[in-house]
């Protein structure tokens, strides 16, 4: 299948294109006010250790619903937990908006946490709607499409931010994050066609739930290993991803504005590459680009120490928005896409949603303390540090992941036999 053929058959889909529409109206939302978190935190009284506290605890509660989360859409369907969640969405923005300390966000920070049990459930349903030779470019589509529209949110967030000041912006931000939850969750529940057979006993019957968590003990040793990468992956990642902003203003010297360009840029390069690269592990396999993806990640990581000025950073974000458009990074509950289209092949169809949902609880749980590391890492040693660290354990997980992981031959012998045109 072509490239075209194949764009044109991803964005055909209903499901998909529901879930990426909604997924991009919350991003772009939440992308008014999320880049500048760390500095909002610290308005309200707080620390960077507090705010490193304050994102293991978001970690934390949300890993334990990755698990549930999956779970009960392979139980009762991918659509009742996603518009469960999809109505929490409402807490968050309400309740940001209305502290005036920092410990007022805890609560704002647990109801986040319940609007992710939709997490594995989007997933599952995605890979439940594509078809195998497909499937890394219907990722691709849809991470493309939501990081787009962050390009656009960024300028104006950042904008928002130097004119009426960061509180004040944020505010704006939280109140536009409210509001676009309603057509978040009316398009979900209109467009969005169910993908599990459910049948007359489906429903919450507790005794129904065993099989599935009896399943995951019996999953493959290939998902054993991807938790191990995914963890060194997001740890990497959390352990500096923090006090970006922090130490690109406080350190390196950017204003707001200028940290909003320079997200552009990243977002931007991740967009153009996401569909390109998604296509490409779909033709001819998903390992190598995971590993360029790290690799470029992790070098993205380490460049921020490096970085001068706004040039500097400039460069550093777009290194690491190329490995993000790559596909193959890790972040916790999120994944590149080529990473989740891996995933979803390794795991059987039946329990894909559980696996999900496992692994998010896995790699949530080890990595919980990485912000709280970094946060001491910072304020205590060196700024520098955290970013240092980030970049050794990136490489040291691109190593293991070359060296211990092995590809599911089934999807791209498939892939080869509709490149020679015999099916």
């Amino acid at each position: 299948m072509n490239f075209r053929l194949s764009v044109k058959t991803v964005l055909s889909n209903r499901n998909l294109m529901a879930v990426t529409v909604t997924q991009s109206l919350s991003m772009f939302a939440m992308f008014l006010w999320r880049p500048f978190w760390g500095l909002y935190v610290l308005e309200l009284d707080g620390t960077k250790s507090i705010l490193g506290a304050l994102t293991t605890l978001q970690l934390l509660s949300t890993l334990l619903l990755q698990l549930p989360g999956g779970v009960l859409s392979d139980r009762i369907g991918r659509k009742r937990v996603i518009m469960a969640a999809s109505l929490f969405g409402f807490l968050p923005p309400l309740i940001f908006r209305v502290s005036t300390h920092w410990m007022m966000l805890i609560p704002g920070i647990l109801a986040m946490a319940l609007s992710s049990l939709a997490t594995p459930a989007l997933m599952a349903l995605i890979a439940d709607s594509l078809p195998e030779e497909n499937r890394a470019t219907g990722f691709g589509a849809y991470t493309m499409i939501w990081y787009l529209s962050i390009v656009v949110s960024y300028p104006i967030g950042g904008y928002i931010m130097d004119s009426i000041g960061l509180v004040p912006g944020t505010h704006i931000g939280l109140i536009i994050s409210l509001l676009l939850t309603i057509p978040v969750v009316l398009i979900r529940w209109r467009f969005i066609e169910e993908t599990v057979e459910l049948g007359v006993e489906s429903p919450v019957n507790e005794s129904k739930y065993l099989p599935s968590i009896a399943q995951i003990r019996n999953i493959p040793s290939e998902i054993w290993k991807l938790v191990v990468v995914a963890v060194l992956s997001s740890f990497s990642f959390q352990v500096f991803w923090s006090f970006v902003v922090v130490y690109c203003v406080e350190v390196v010297g950017l204003s707001m504005m200028q940290w909003s360009y320079v997200s552009i840029i990243s977002n931007l390069a991740g967009a153009l590459f996401m569909i390109p690269s998604g296509f490409l592990s779909d033709r001819y396999g998903r390992k190598r680009i995971i590993i360029l993806s790290q690799l470029a990640v992790s070098s993205g990581s380490l460049g921020y120490t490096l970085s001068g000025g706004f040039k500097g950073v400039a460069l550093t974000r777009l290194v690491g928005g190329v490995g993000e458009g790559l596909g193959g990074n890790v972040m916790g509950s999120a994944a590149g896409p080529v990473w989740q289209a891996l995933v979803t092949e390794v795991a059987p169809v039946e329990s894909r949603g559980s696996i999900i949902g496992l692994m998010g609880t896995l790699t949530g749980f080890l990595t919980t303390p990485a912000p709280i590391v970094g946060g001491y890492l910072y304020e205590h040693l060196s700024p520098q540090l955290p970013f240092q660290v980030s970049f050794v354990l990136g490489v040291l997980g691109s190593l293991i992941f070359a060296i211990w992981i092995r590809e599911p031959e089934r999807a791209f012998n498939d892939v080869q036999i509709d490149e020679t045109g015999d099916i």
